[in-house]
């Protein structure tokens, strides 16, 4: 009875919120925050190039294994039809964000499971994309959770402070797990490093189930319409003003997935990188995100998020056209300052492309809008990624030399990539209303 009465208090509370019980929620997302971002890091770029490297994928397969996240969203499709009916929510987000960050972890078993090569790919892909399917399912619940728990007068500061210490944890834990990687490596025994990363995937995984417990939940008024998959495709387009967004969303996984895929691969594979390097230049990222995400928040809250969302995607449109310059022979002098300028984008996407959604859904059967949004992004985003991995496959061993400049297969991709967000941020100055 004891246990049961905890597991009501804790997921099921029918009691109001005070102002402290927001308050301290806000501040436990923070650090909720922090290890999503760890386990997001260590479960993707240089890491997962590695991990699937040595299982035995190749760039193009590598590169497509990195953009299955973008291809689970459209699960999210589906979100409203249970989460609209839902006035507690918390458990579920609770119990699959615990579920899906676990799968996550126990891919280091996968070396261990199987030894054919082609089995191992196959059951590198069915787990990540299981995992991913779980964490699009409920992104739409989440998102929505920690926005009303933040009034909007308050969002920019909020999130610019929440990104600020999550990049700064990302930055120590990824540093250190990528020495330990290369001390692995160079002894000959790589499986122990990534054994070492998934470890700690799976602690930071508790970790973050236990936090995510103790924040409070909001009242969710049920959406008292009936939710179907006709309406959850079609309501969201009827909306001119949301209309937009979902255009936005549209050209931004266009122009990231072409070549955003390949990046982590062209570091480990193509350049090969020690990763103690790659993770110093994620460190460089990480501080110039640090240093720029509360600006961005302030400059949102002072103009709109609109304006964060053209700048920060216009200047990483800048670093992933001077990617296309980057080879062996720039590739010291270049990646440190392009990873920088990548940063200080970032840190304005990532809280900018989060809340321009929620400015122009509306509240009633906001998950809808928001799912469906993702899931049609996600669509196109993979298609995209394919495109960019037959891109990679069909250059692959060609080069080309401009005076004495080498040009190879993942440059191109990286090139048009920097092309097609330059021609989202121009979307957004012309079509996109500020609205704060």
């Amino acid at each position: 009875m004891g246990v049961r009465n905890i597991f009501r208090r804790t997921y099921f509370r029918e009691s109001r919120l005070s102002k402290k019980d927001y308050y301290t929620s806000r501040g436990l997302f923070i650090f909720e925050g922090c290890s999503a971002a760890a386990i997001l890091s260590l479960t993707s770029g240089a890491f997962l190039a590695g991990y699937a490297q040595y299982l035995g994928a190749s760039d193009q397969l590598n590169g497509i294994i990195a953009a299955i996240p973008t291809l689970a969203g459209v699960i999210q499709l589906l979100s409203p039809i249970l989460f609209e009916k839902m006035a507690k929510r918390k458990f579920v987000v609770s119990a699959l964000c615990l579920a899906f960050r676990l799968m996550l972890g126990a891919m280091v078993f996968i070396p261990l499971i199987v030894q054919d090569r082609l089995a191992r790919i196959v059951l590198l892909i069915a787990m990540y994309l299981s995992a991913y399917l779980m964490s699009s399912f409920i992104t739409p619940a989440a998102s929505n959770w920690i926005i009303s728990l933040t009034p909007s007068r308050i969002r920019g500061k909020y999130f610019g402070r929440k990104d600020s210490y999550s990049l700064a944890f990302v930055a120590v834990v990824t540093l250190v797990m990528g020495k330990v990687l290369d001390i692995f490596k160079h002894g000959g025994n790589p499986y122990m490093g990534f054994a070492c990363v998934f470890t700690v995937v799976t602690v930071l995984a508790l970790v973050n189930f236990f936090l995510l417990s103790s924040i409070k939940e909001p009242p969710v008024v049920a959406n008292d319409v009936p939710q179907d998959i006709k309406r959850v495709l079609t309501e969201p387009l009827k909306d001119r003003r949301f209309r937009k967004v979902v255009i936005l969303s549209i050209l931004w996984n266009i122009g990231l997935q072409i070549g955003g895929p390949f990046f982590g691969v062209y570091l480990v594979t193509g350049l090969k990188l020690q990763y103690t390097y790659i993770m110093i230049y994620t460190m460089l990222s990480s501080a110039a995100s640090v240093l720029m995400v509360r600006v961005w928040g302030r400059l949102a809250d002072k103009k709109s998020w609109a304006f964060t969302t053209k700048m920060s995607i216009g200047l990483l449109a800048v670093a992933h056209s001077l990617w296309f310059f980057v080879n062996i022979d720039t590739v010291y002098l270049l990646v440190p300052v392009l990873h920088i300028i990548s940063g200080a984008a970032w840190a304005g996407i990532n809280i900018s492309i989060f809340n321009i959604q929620f400015s122009f859904a509306p509240e009633k059967g906001r998950t809808v809008y928001i799912g469906f949004n993702a899931a049609l992004g996600g669509i196109f985003g993979f298609i995209t990624a394919f495109v960019g991995s037959f891109i990679v496959g069909r250059l692959e061993g060609h080069t080309v030399s401009i005076l004495g400049f080498t040009i190879g297969n993942m440059q191109t991709v990286f090139g048009l990539s920097g092309i097609l967000l330059c021609v989202c941020a121009v979307f957004i100055h012309y079509c996109i209303p500020a609205q704060k």
